[in-house]
């Protein structure tokens, strides 16, 4: 790094001169040098990675910053958000603390509103500077048949046999897992990555006569090999559950784990059914977070998801407004006996001043009135008990499989 005051450029991704050096950044922060031609090919190039919203800084004709984002559809309830996941953020140690990741952010949130994108997702620590607010909680269901009194697997007879999946069964899987999780707050629409059909997949499916996939799960050993960690199913959940304890009795497994798996999956609501520990780890500053891209886009979107939440409510015939402070925007939901619209003109006396954290108010990241107690929120007049309406729990969650 040049002794003399560096003027720094920040660019867009091209996605053929900038491949290469790109993934030779990631390669060398997060693989040790290692996996450099999986990275070129398929974690940036041949997936959802936008290289027009990503963003590079060069001193001269070196690349010292990379910020990542990768583009998808992200479900609030049966609502598709376009969001825009950060991921592979890395400076150079020469050139750290001299503000270069605030100017990649502000320099990528811009041209993600001119994109289109309504959010942000996240997983880490120093983004609450920018905006970013808790999303979701890492929550593990675990089964040990070691307790006292034990806690037994469920017994569950195998229907039909199973077998390993392999990259030609990714469609497959991609078109069962996007109908059954398609009211599942968090989750992506895939496909996502193509590098999730290399190697082992860890992935067990059962079919029909006819050779259509079924069902699957995805279970992997945890690091101390002790665990079989289911990370996610799809397909009859009592057969989901005799292939996991098929796999637990031949692997010799001393747990049986359930992570990034939805609060109501099927499979989850057997095993609560008998003795099992749900541990929910909360974070503040760190795990994964949310940021509104565009609060006028997203609420037009949600809108009549608003509509079918306030049918049942005690507001199902009021007319009024709630006025929305997310501290950069903010905006108005106008309601008229059960119907919705949005305006960027305050008005009303019924305003929640939520700031940043408003988007953990859209997605239903955790029950409103702890959130509202959290945050600090103020709400005035009436917005309090319309936001209960309005922005329940959703447990959002998303799988293991799509983390960027």
């Amino acid at each position: 790094m040049s002794s003399e005051s560096p003027t720094y450029r920040v660019t867009e991704v091209d996605p053929i001169s900038h491949l290469l050096p790109v993934a030779k950044i990631i390669s060398d922060a997060f693989a040790g040098g290692g996996y450099l031609e999986e990275i070129q090919k398929k974690y940036v190039g041949g997936c959802h990675y936008d290289f027009d919203v990503s963003r590079l800084i060069w001193d001269g004709n070196d690349l010292v910053h990379h910020w990542g984002v990768w583009g998808y559809p992200m479900r609030v309830d049966a609502v598709l958000l376009k969001a825009g996941g950060i991921g592979a953020v890395v400076t150079l140690e020469d050139y750290r603390k001299q503000g270069l990741m605030a100017k990649a952010a502000v320099s990528s949130f811009e041209a993600m509103r001119e994109n289109g994108y309504d959010v942000s997702i996240l997983r880490g620590r120093h983004y609450y500077k920018f905006g970013y607010r808790r999303a979701w909680n890492y929550v593990t269901t675990r089964l040990n048949p070691a307790n006292t009194p034990p806690e037994p697997l469920p017994e569950v007879p195998l229907e039909v046999d199973y077998r390993p999946l392999g990259p030609a069964d990714m469609e497959a899987i991609n078109m069962l897992y996007n109908r059954e999780f398609a009211r599942v707050s968090g989750s992506c629409v895939r496909p996502t990555y193509p590098m999730l059909e290399d190697g082992e997949m860890g992935a067990y499916g059962w079919h029909s006569p006819e050779g259509d996939l079924l069902g699957y799960v995805r279970a992997v050993p945890t690091e101390d090999k002790k665990a079989l960690q289911c990370l996610e199913a799809a397909g009859n959940p009592s057969q989901g559950l005799a292939v996991l304890g098929d796999l637990f009795a031949k692997g010799g497994y001393e747990q049986l784990h359930f992570f990034t798996m939805p609060k109501e999956h099927p499979i989850l609501q057997i095993v609560r059914q008998g003795p099992c520990t749900v541990e929910d780890r909360y974070f503040f500053h760190t795990g994964w977070q949310i940021k509104i891209i565009n609060l006028h886009s997203t609420l037009t979107k949600l809108a009549p998801l608003f509509e079918l939440r306030l049918a049942n409510s005690a507001f199902a015939a009021w007319t009024g407004s709630l006025h929305l402070d997310g501290g950069e925007e903010s905006a108005s939901l106008e309601l008229a006996a059960g119907r919705v619209s949005v305006t960027d003109t305050p008005v009303g006396e019924n305003t929640l001043h939520a700031g940043p954290a408003l988007g953990r108010l859209l997605i239903g990241s955790d029950n409103p009135v702890e959130i509202i107690r959290q945050e600090e929120i103020t709400c005035t007049s009436l917005a309090g008990e319309i936001a209960r309406v309005l922005f329940p729990n959703q447990h959002p969650m998303m799988s293991h499989w799509d983390e960027f």
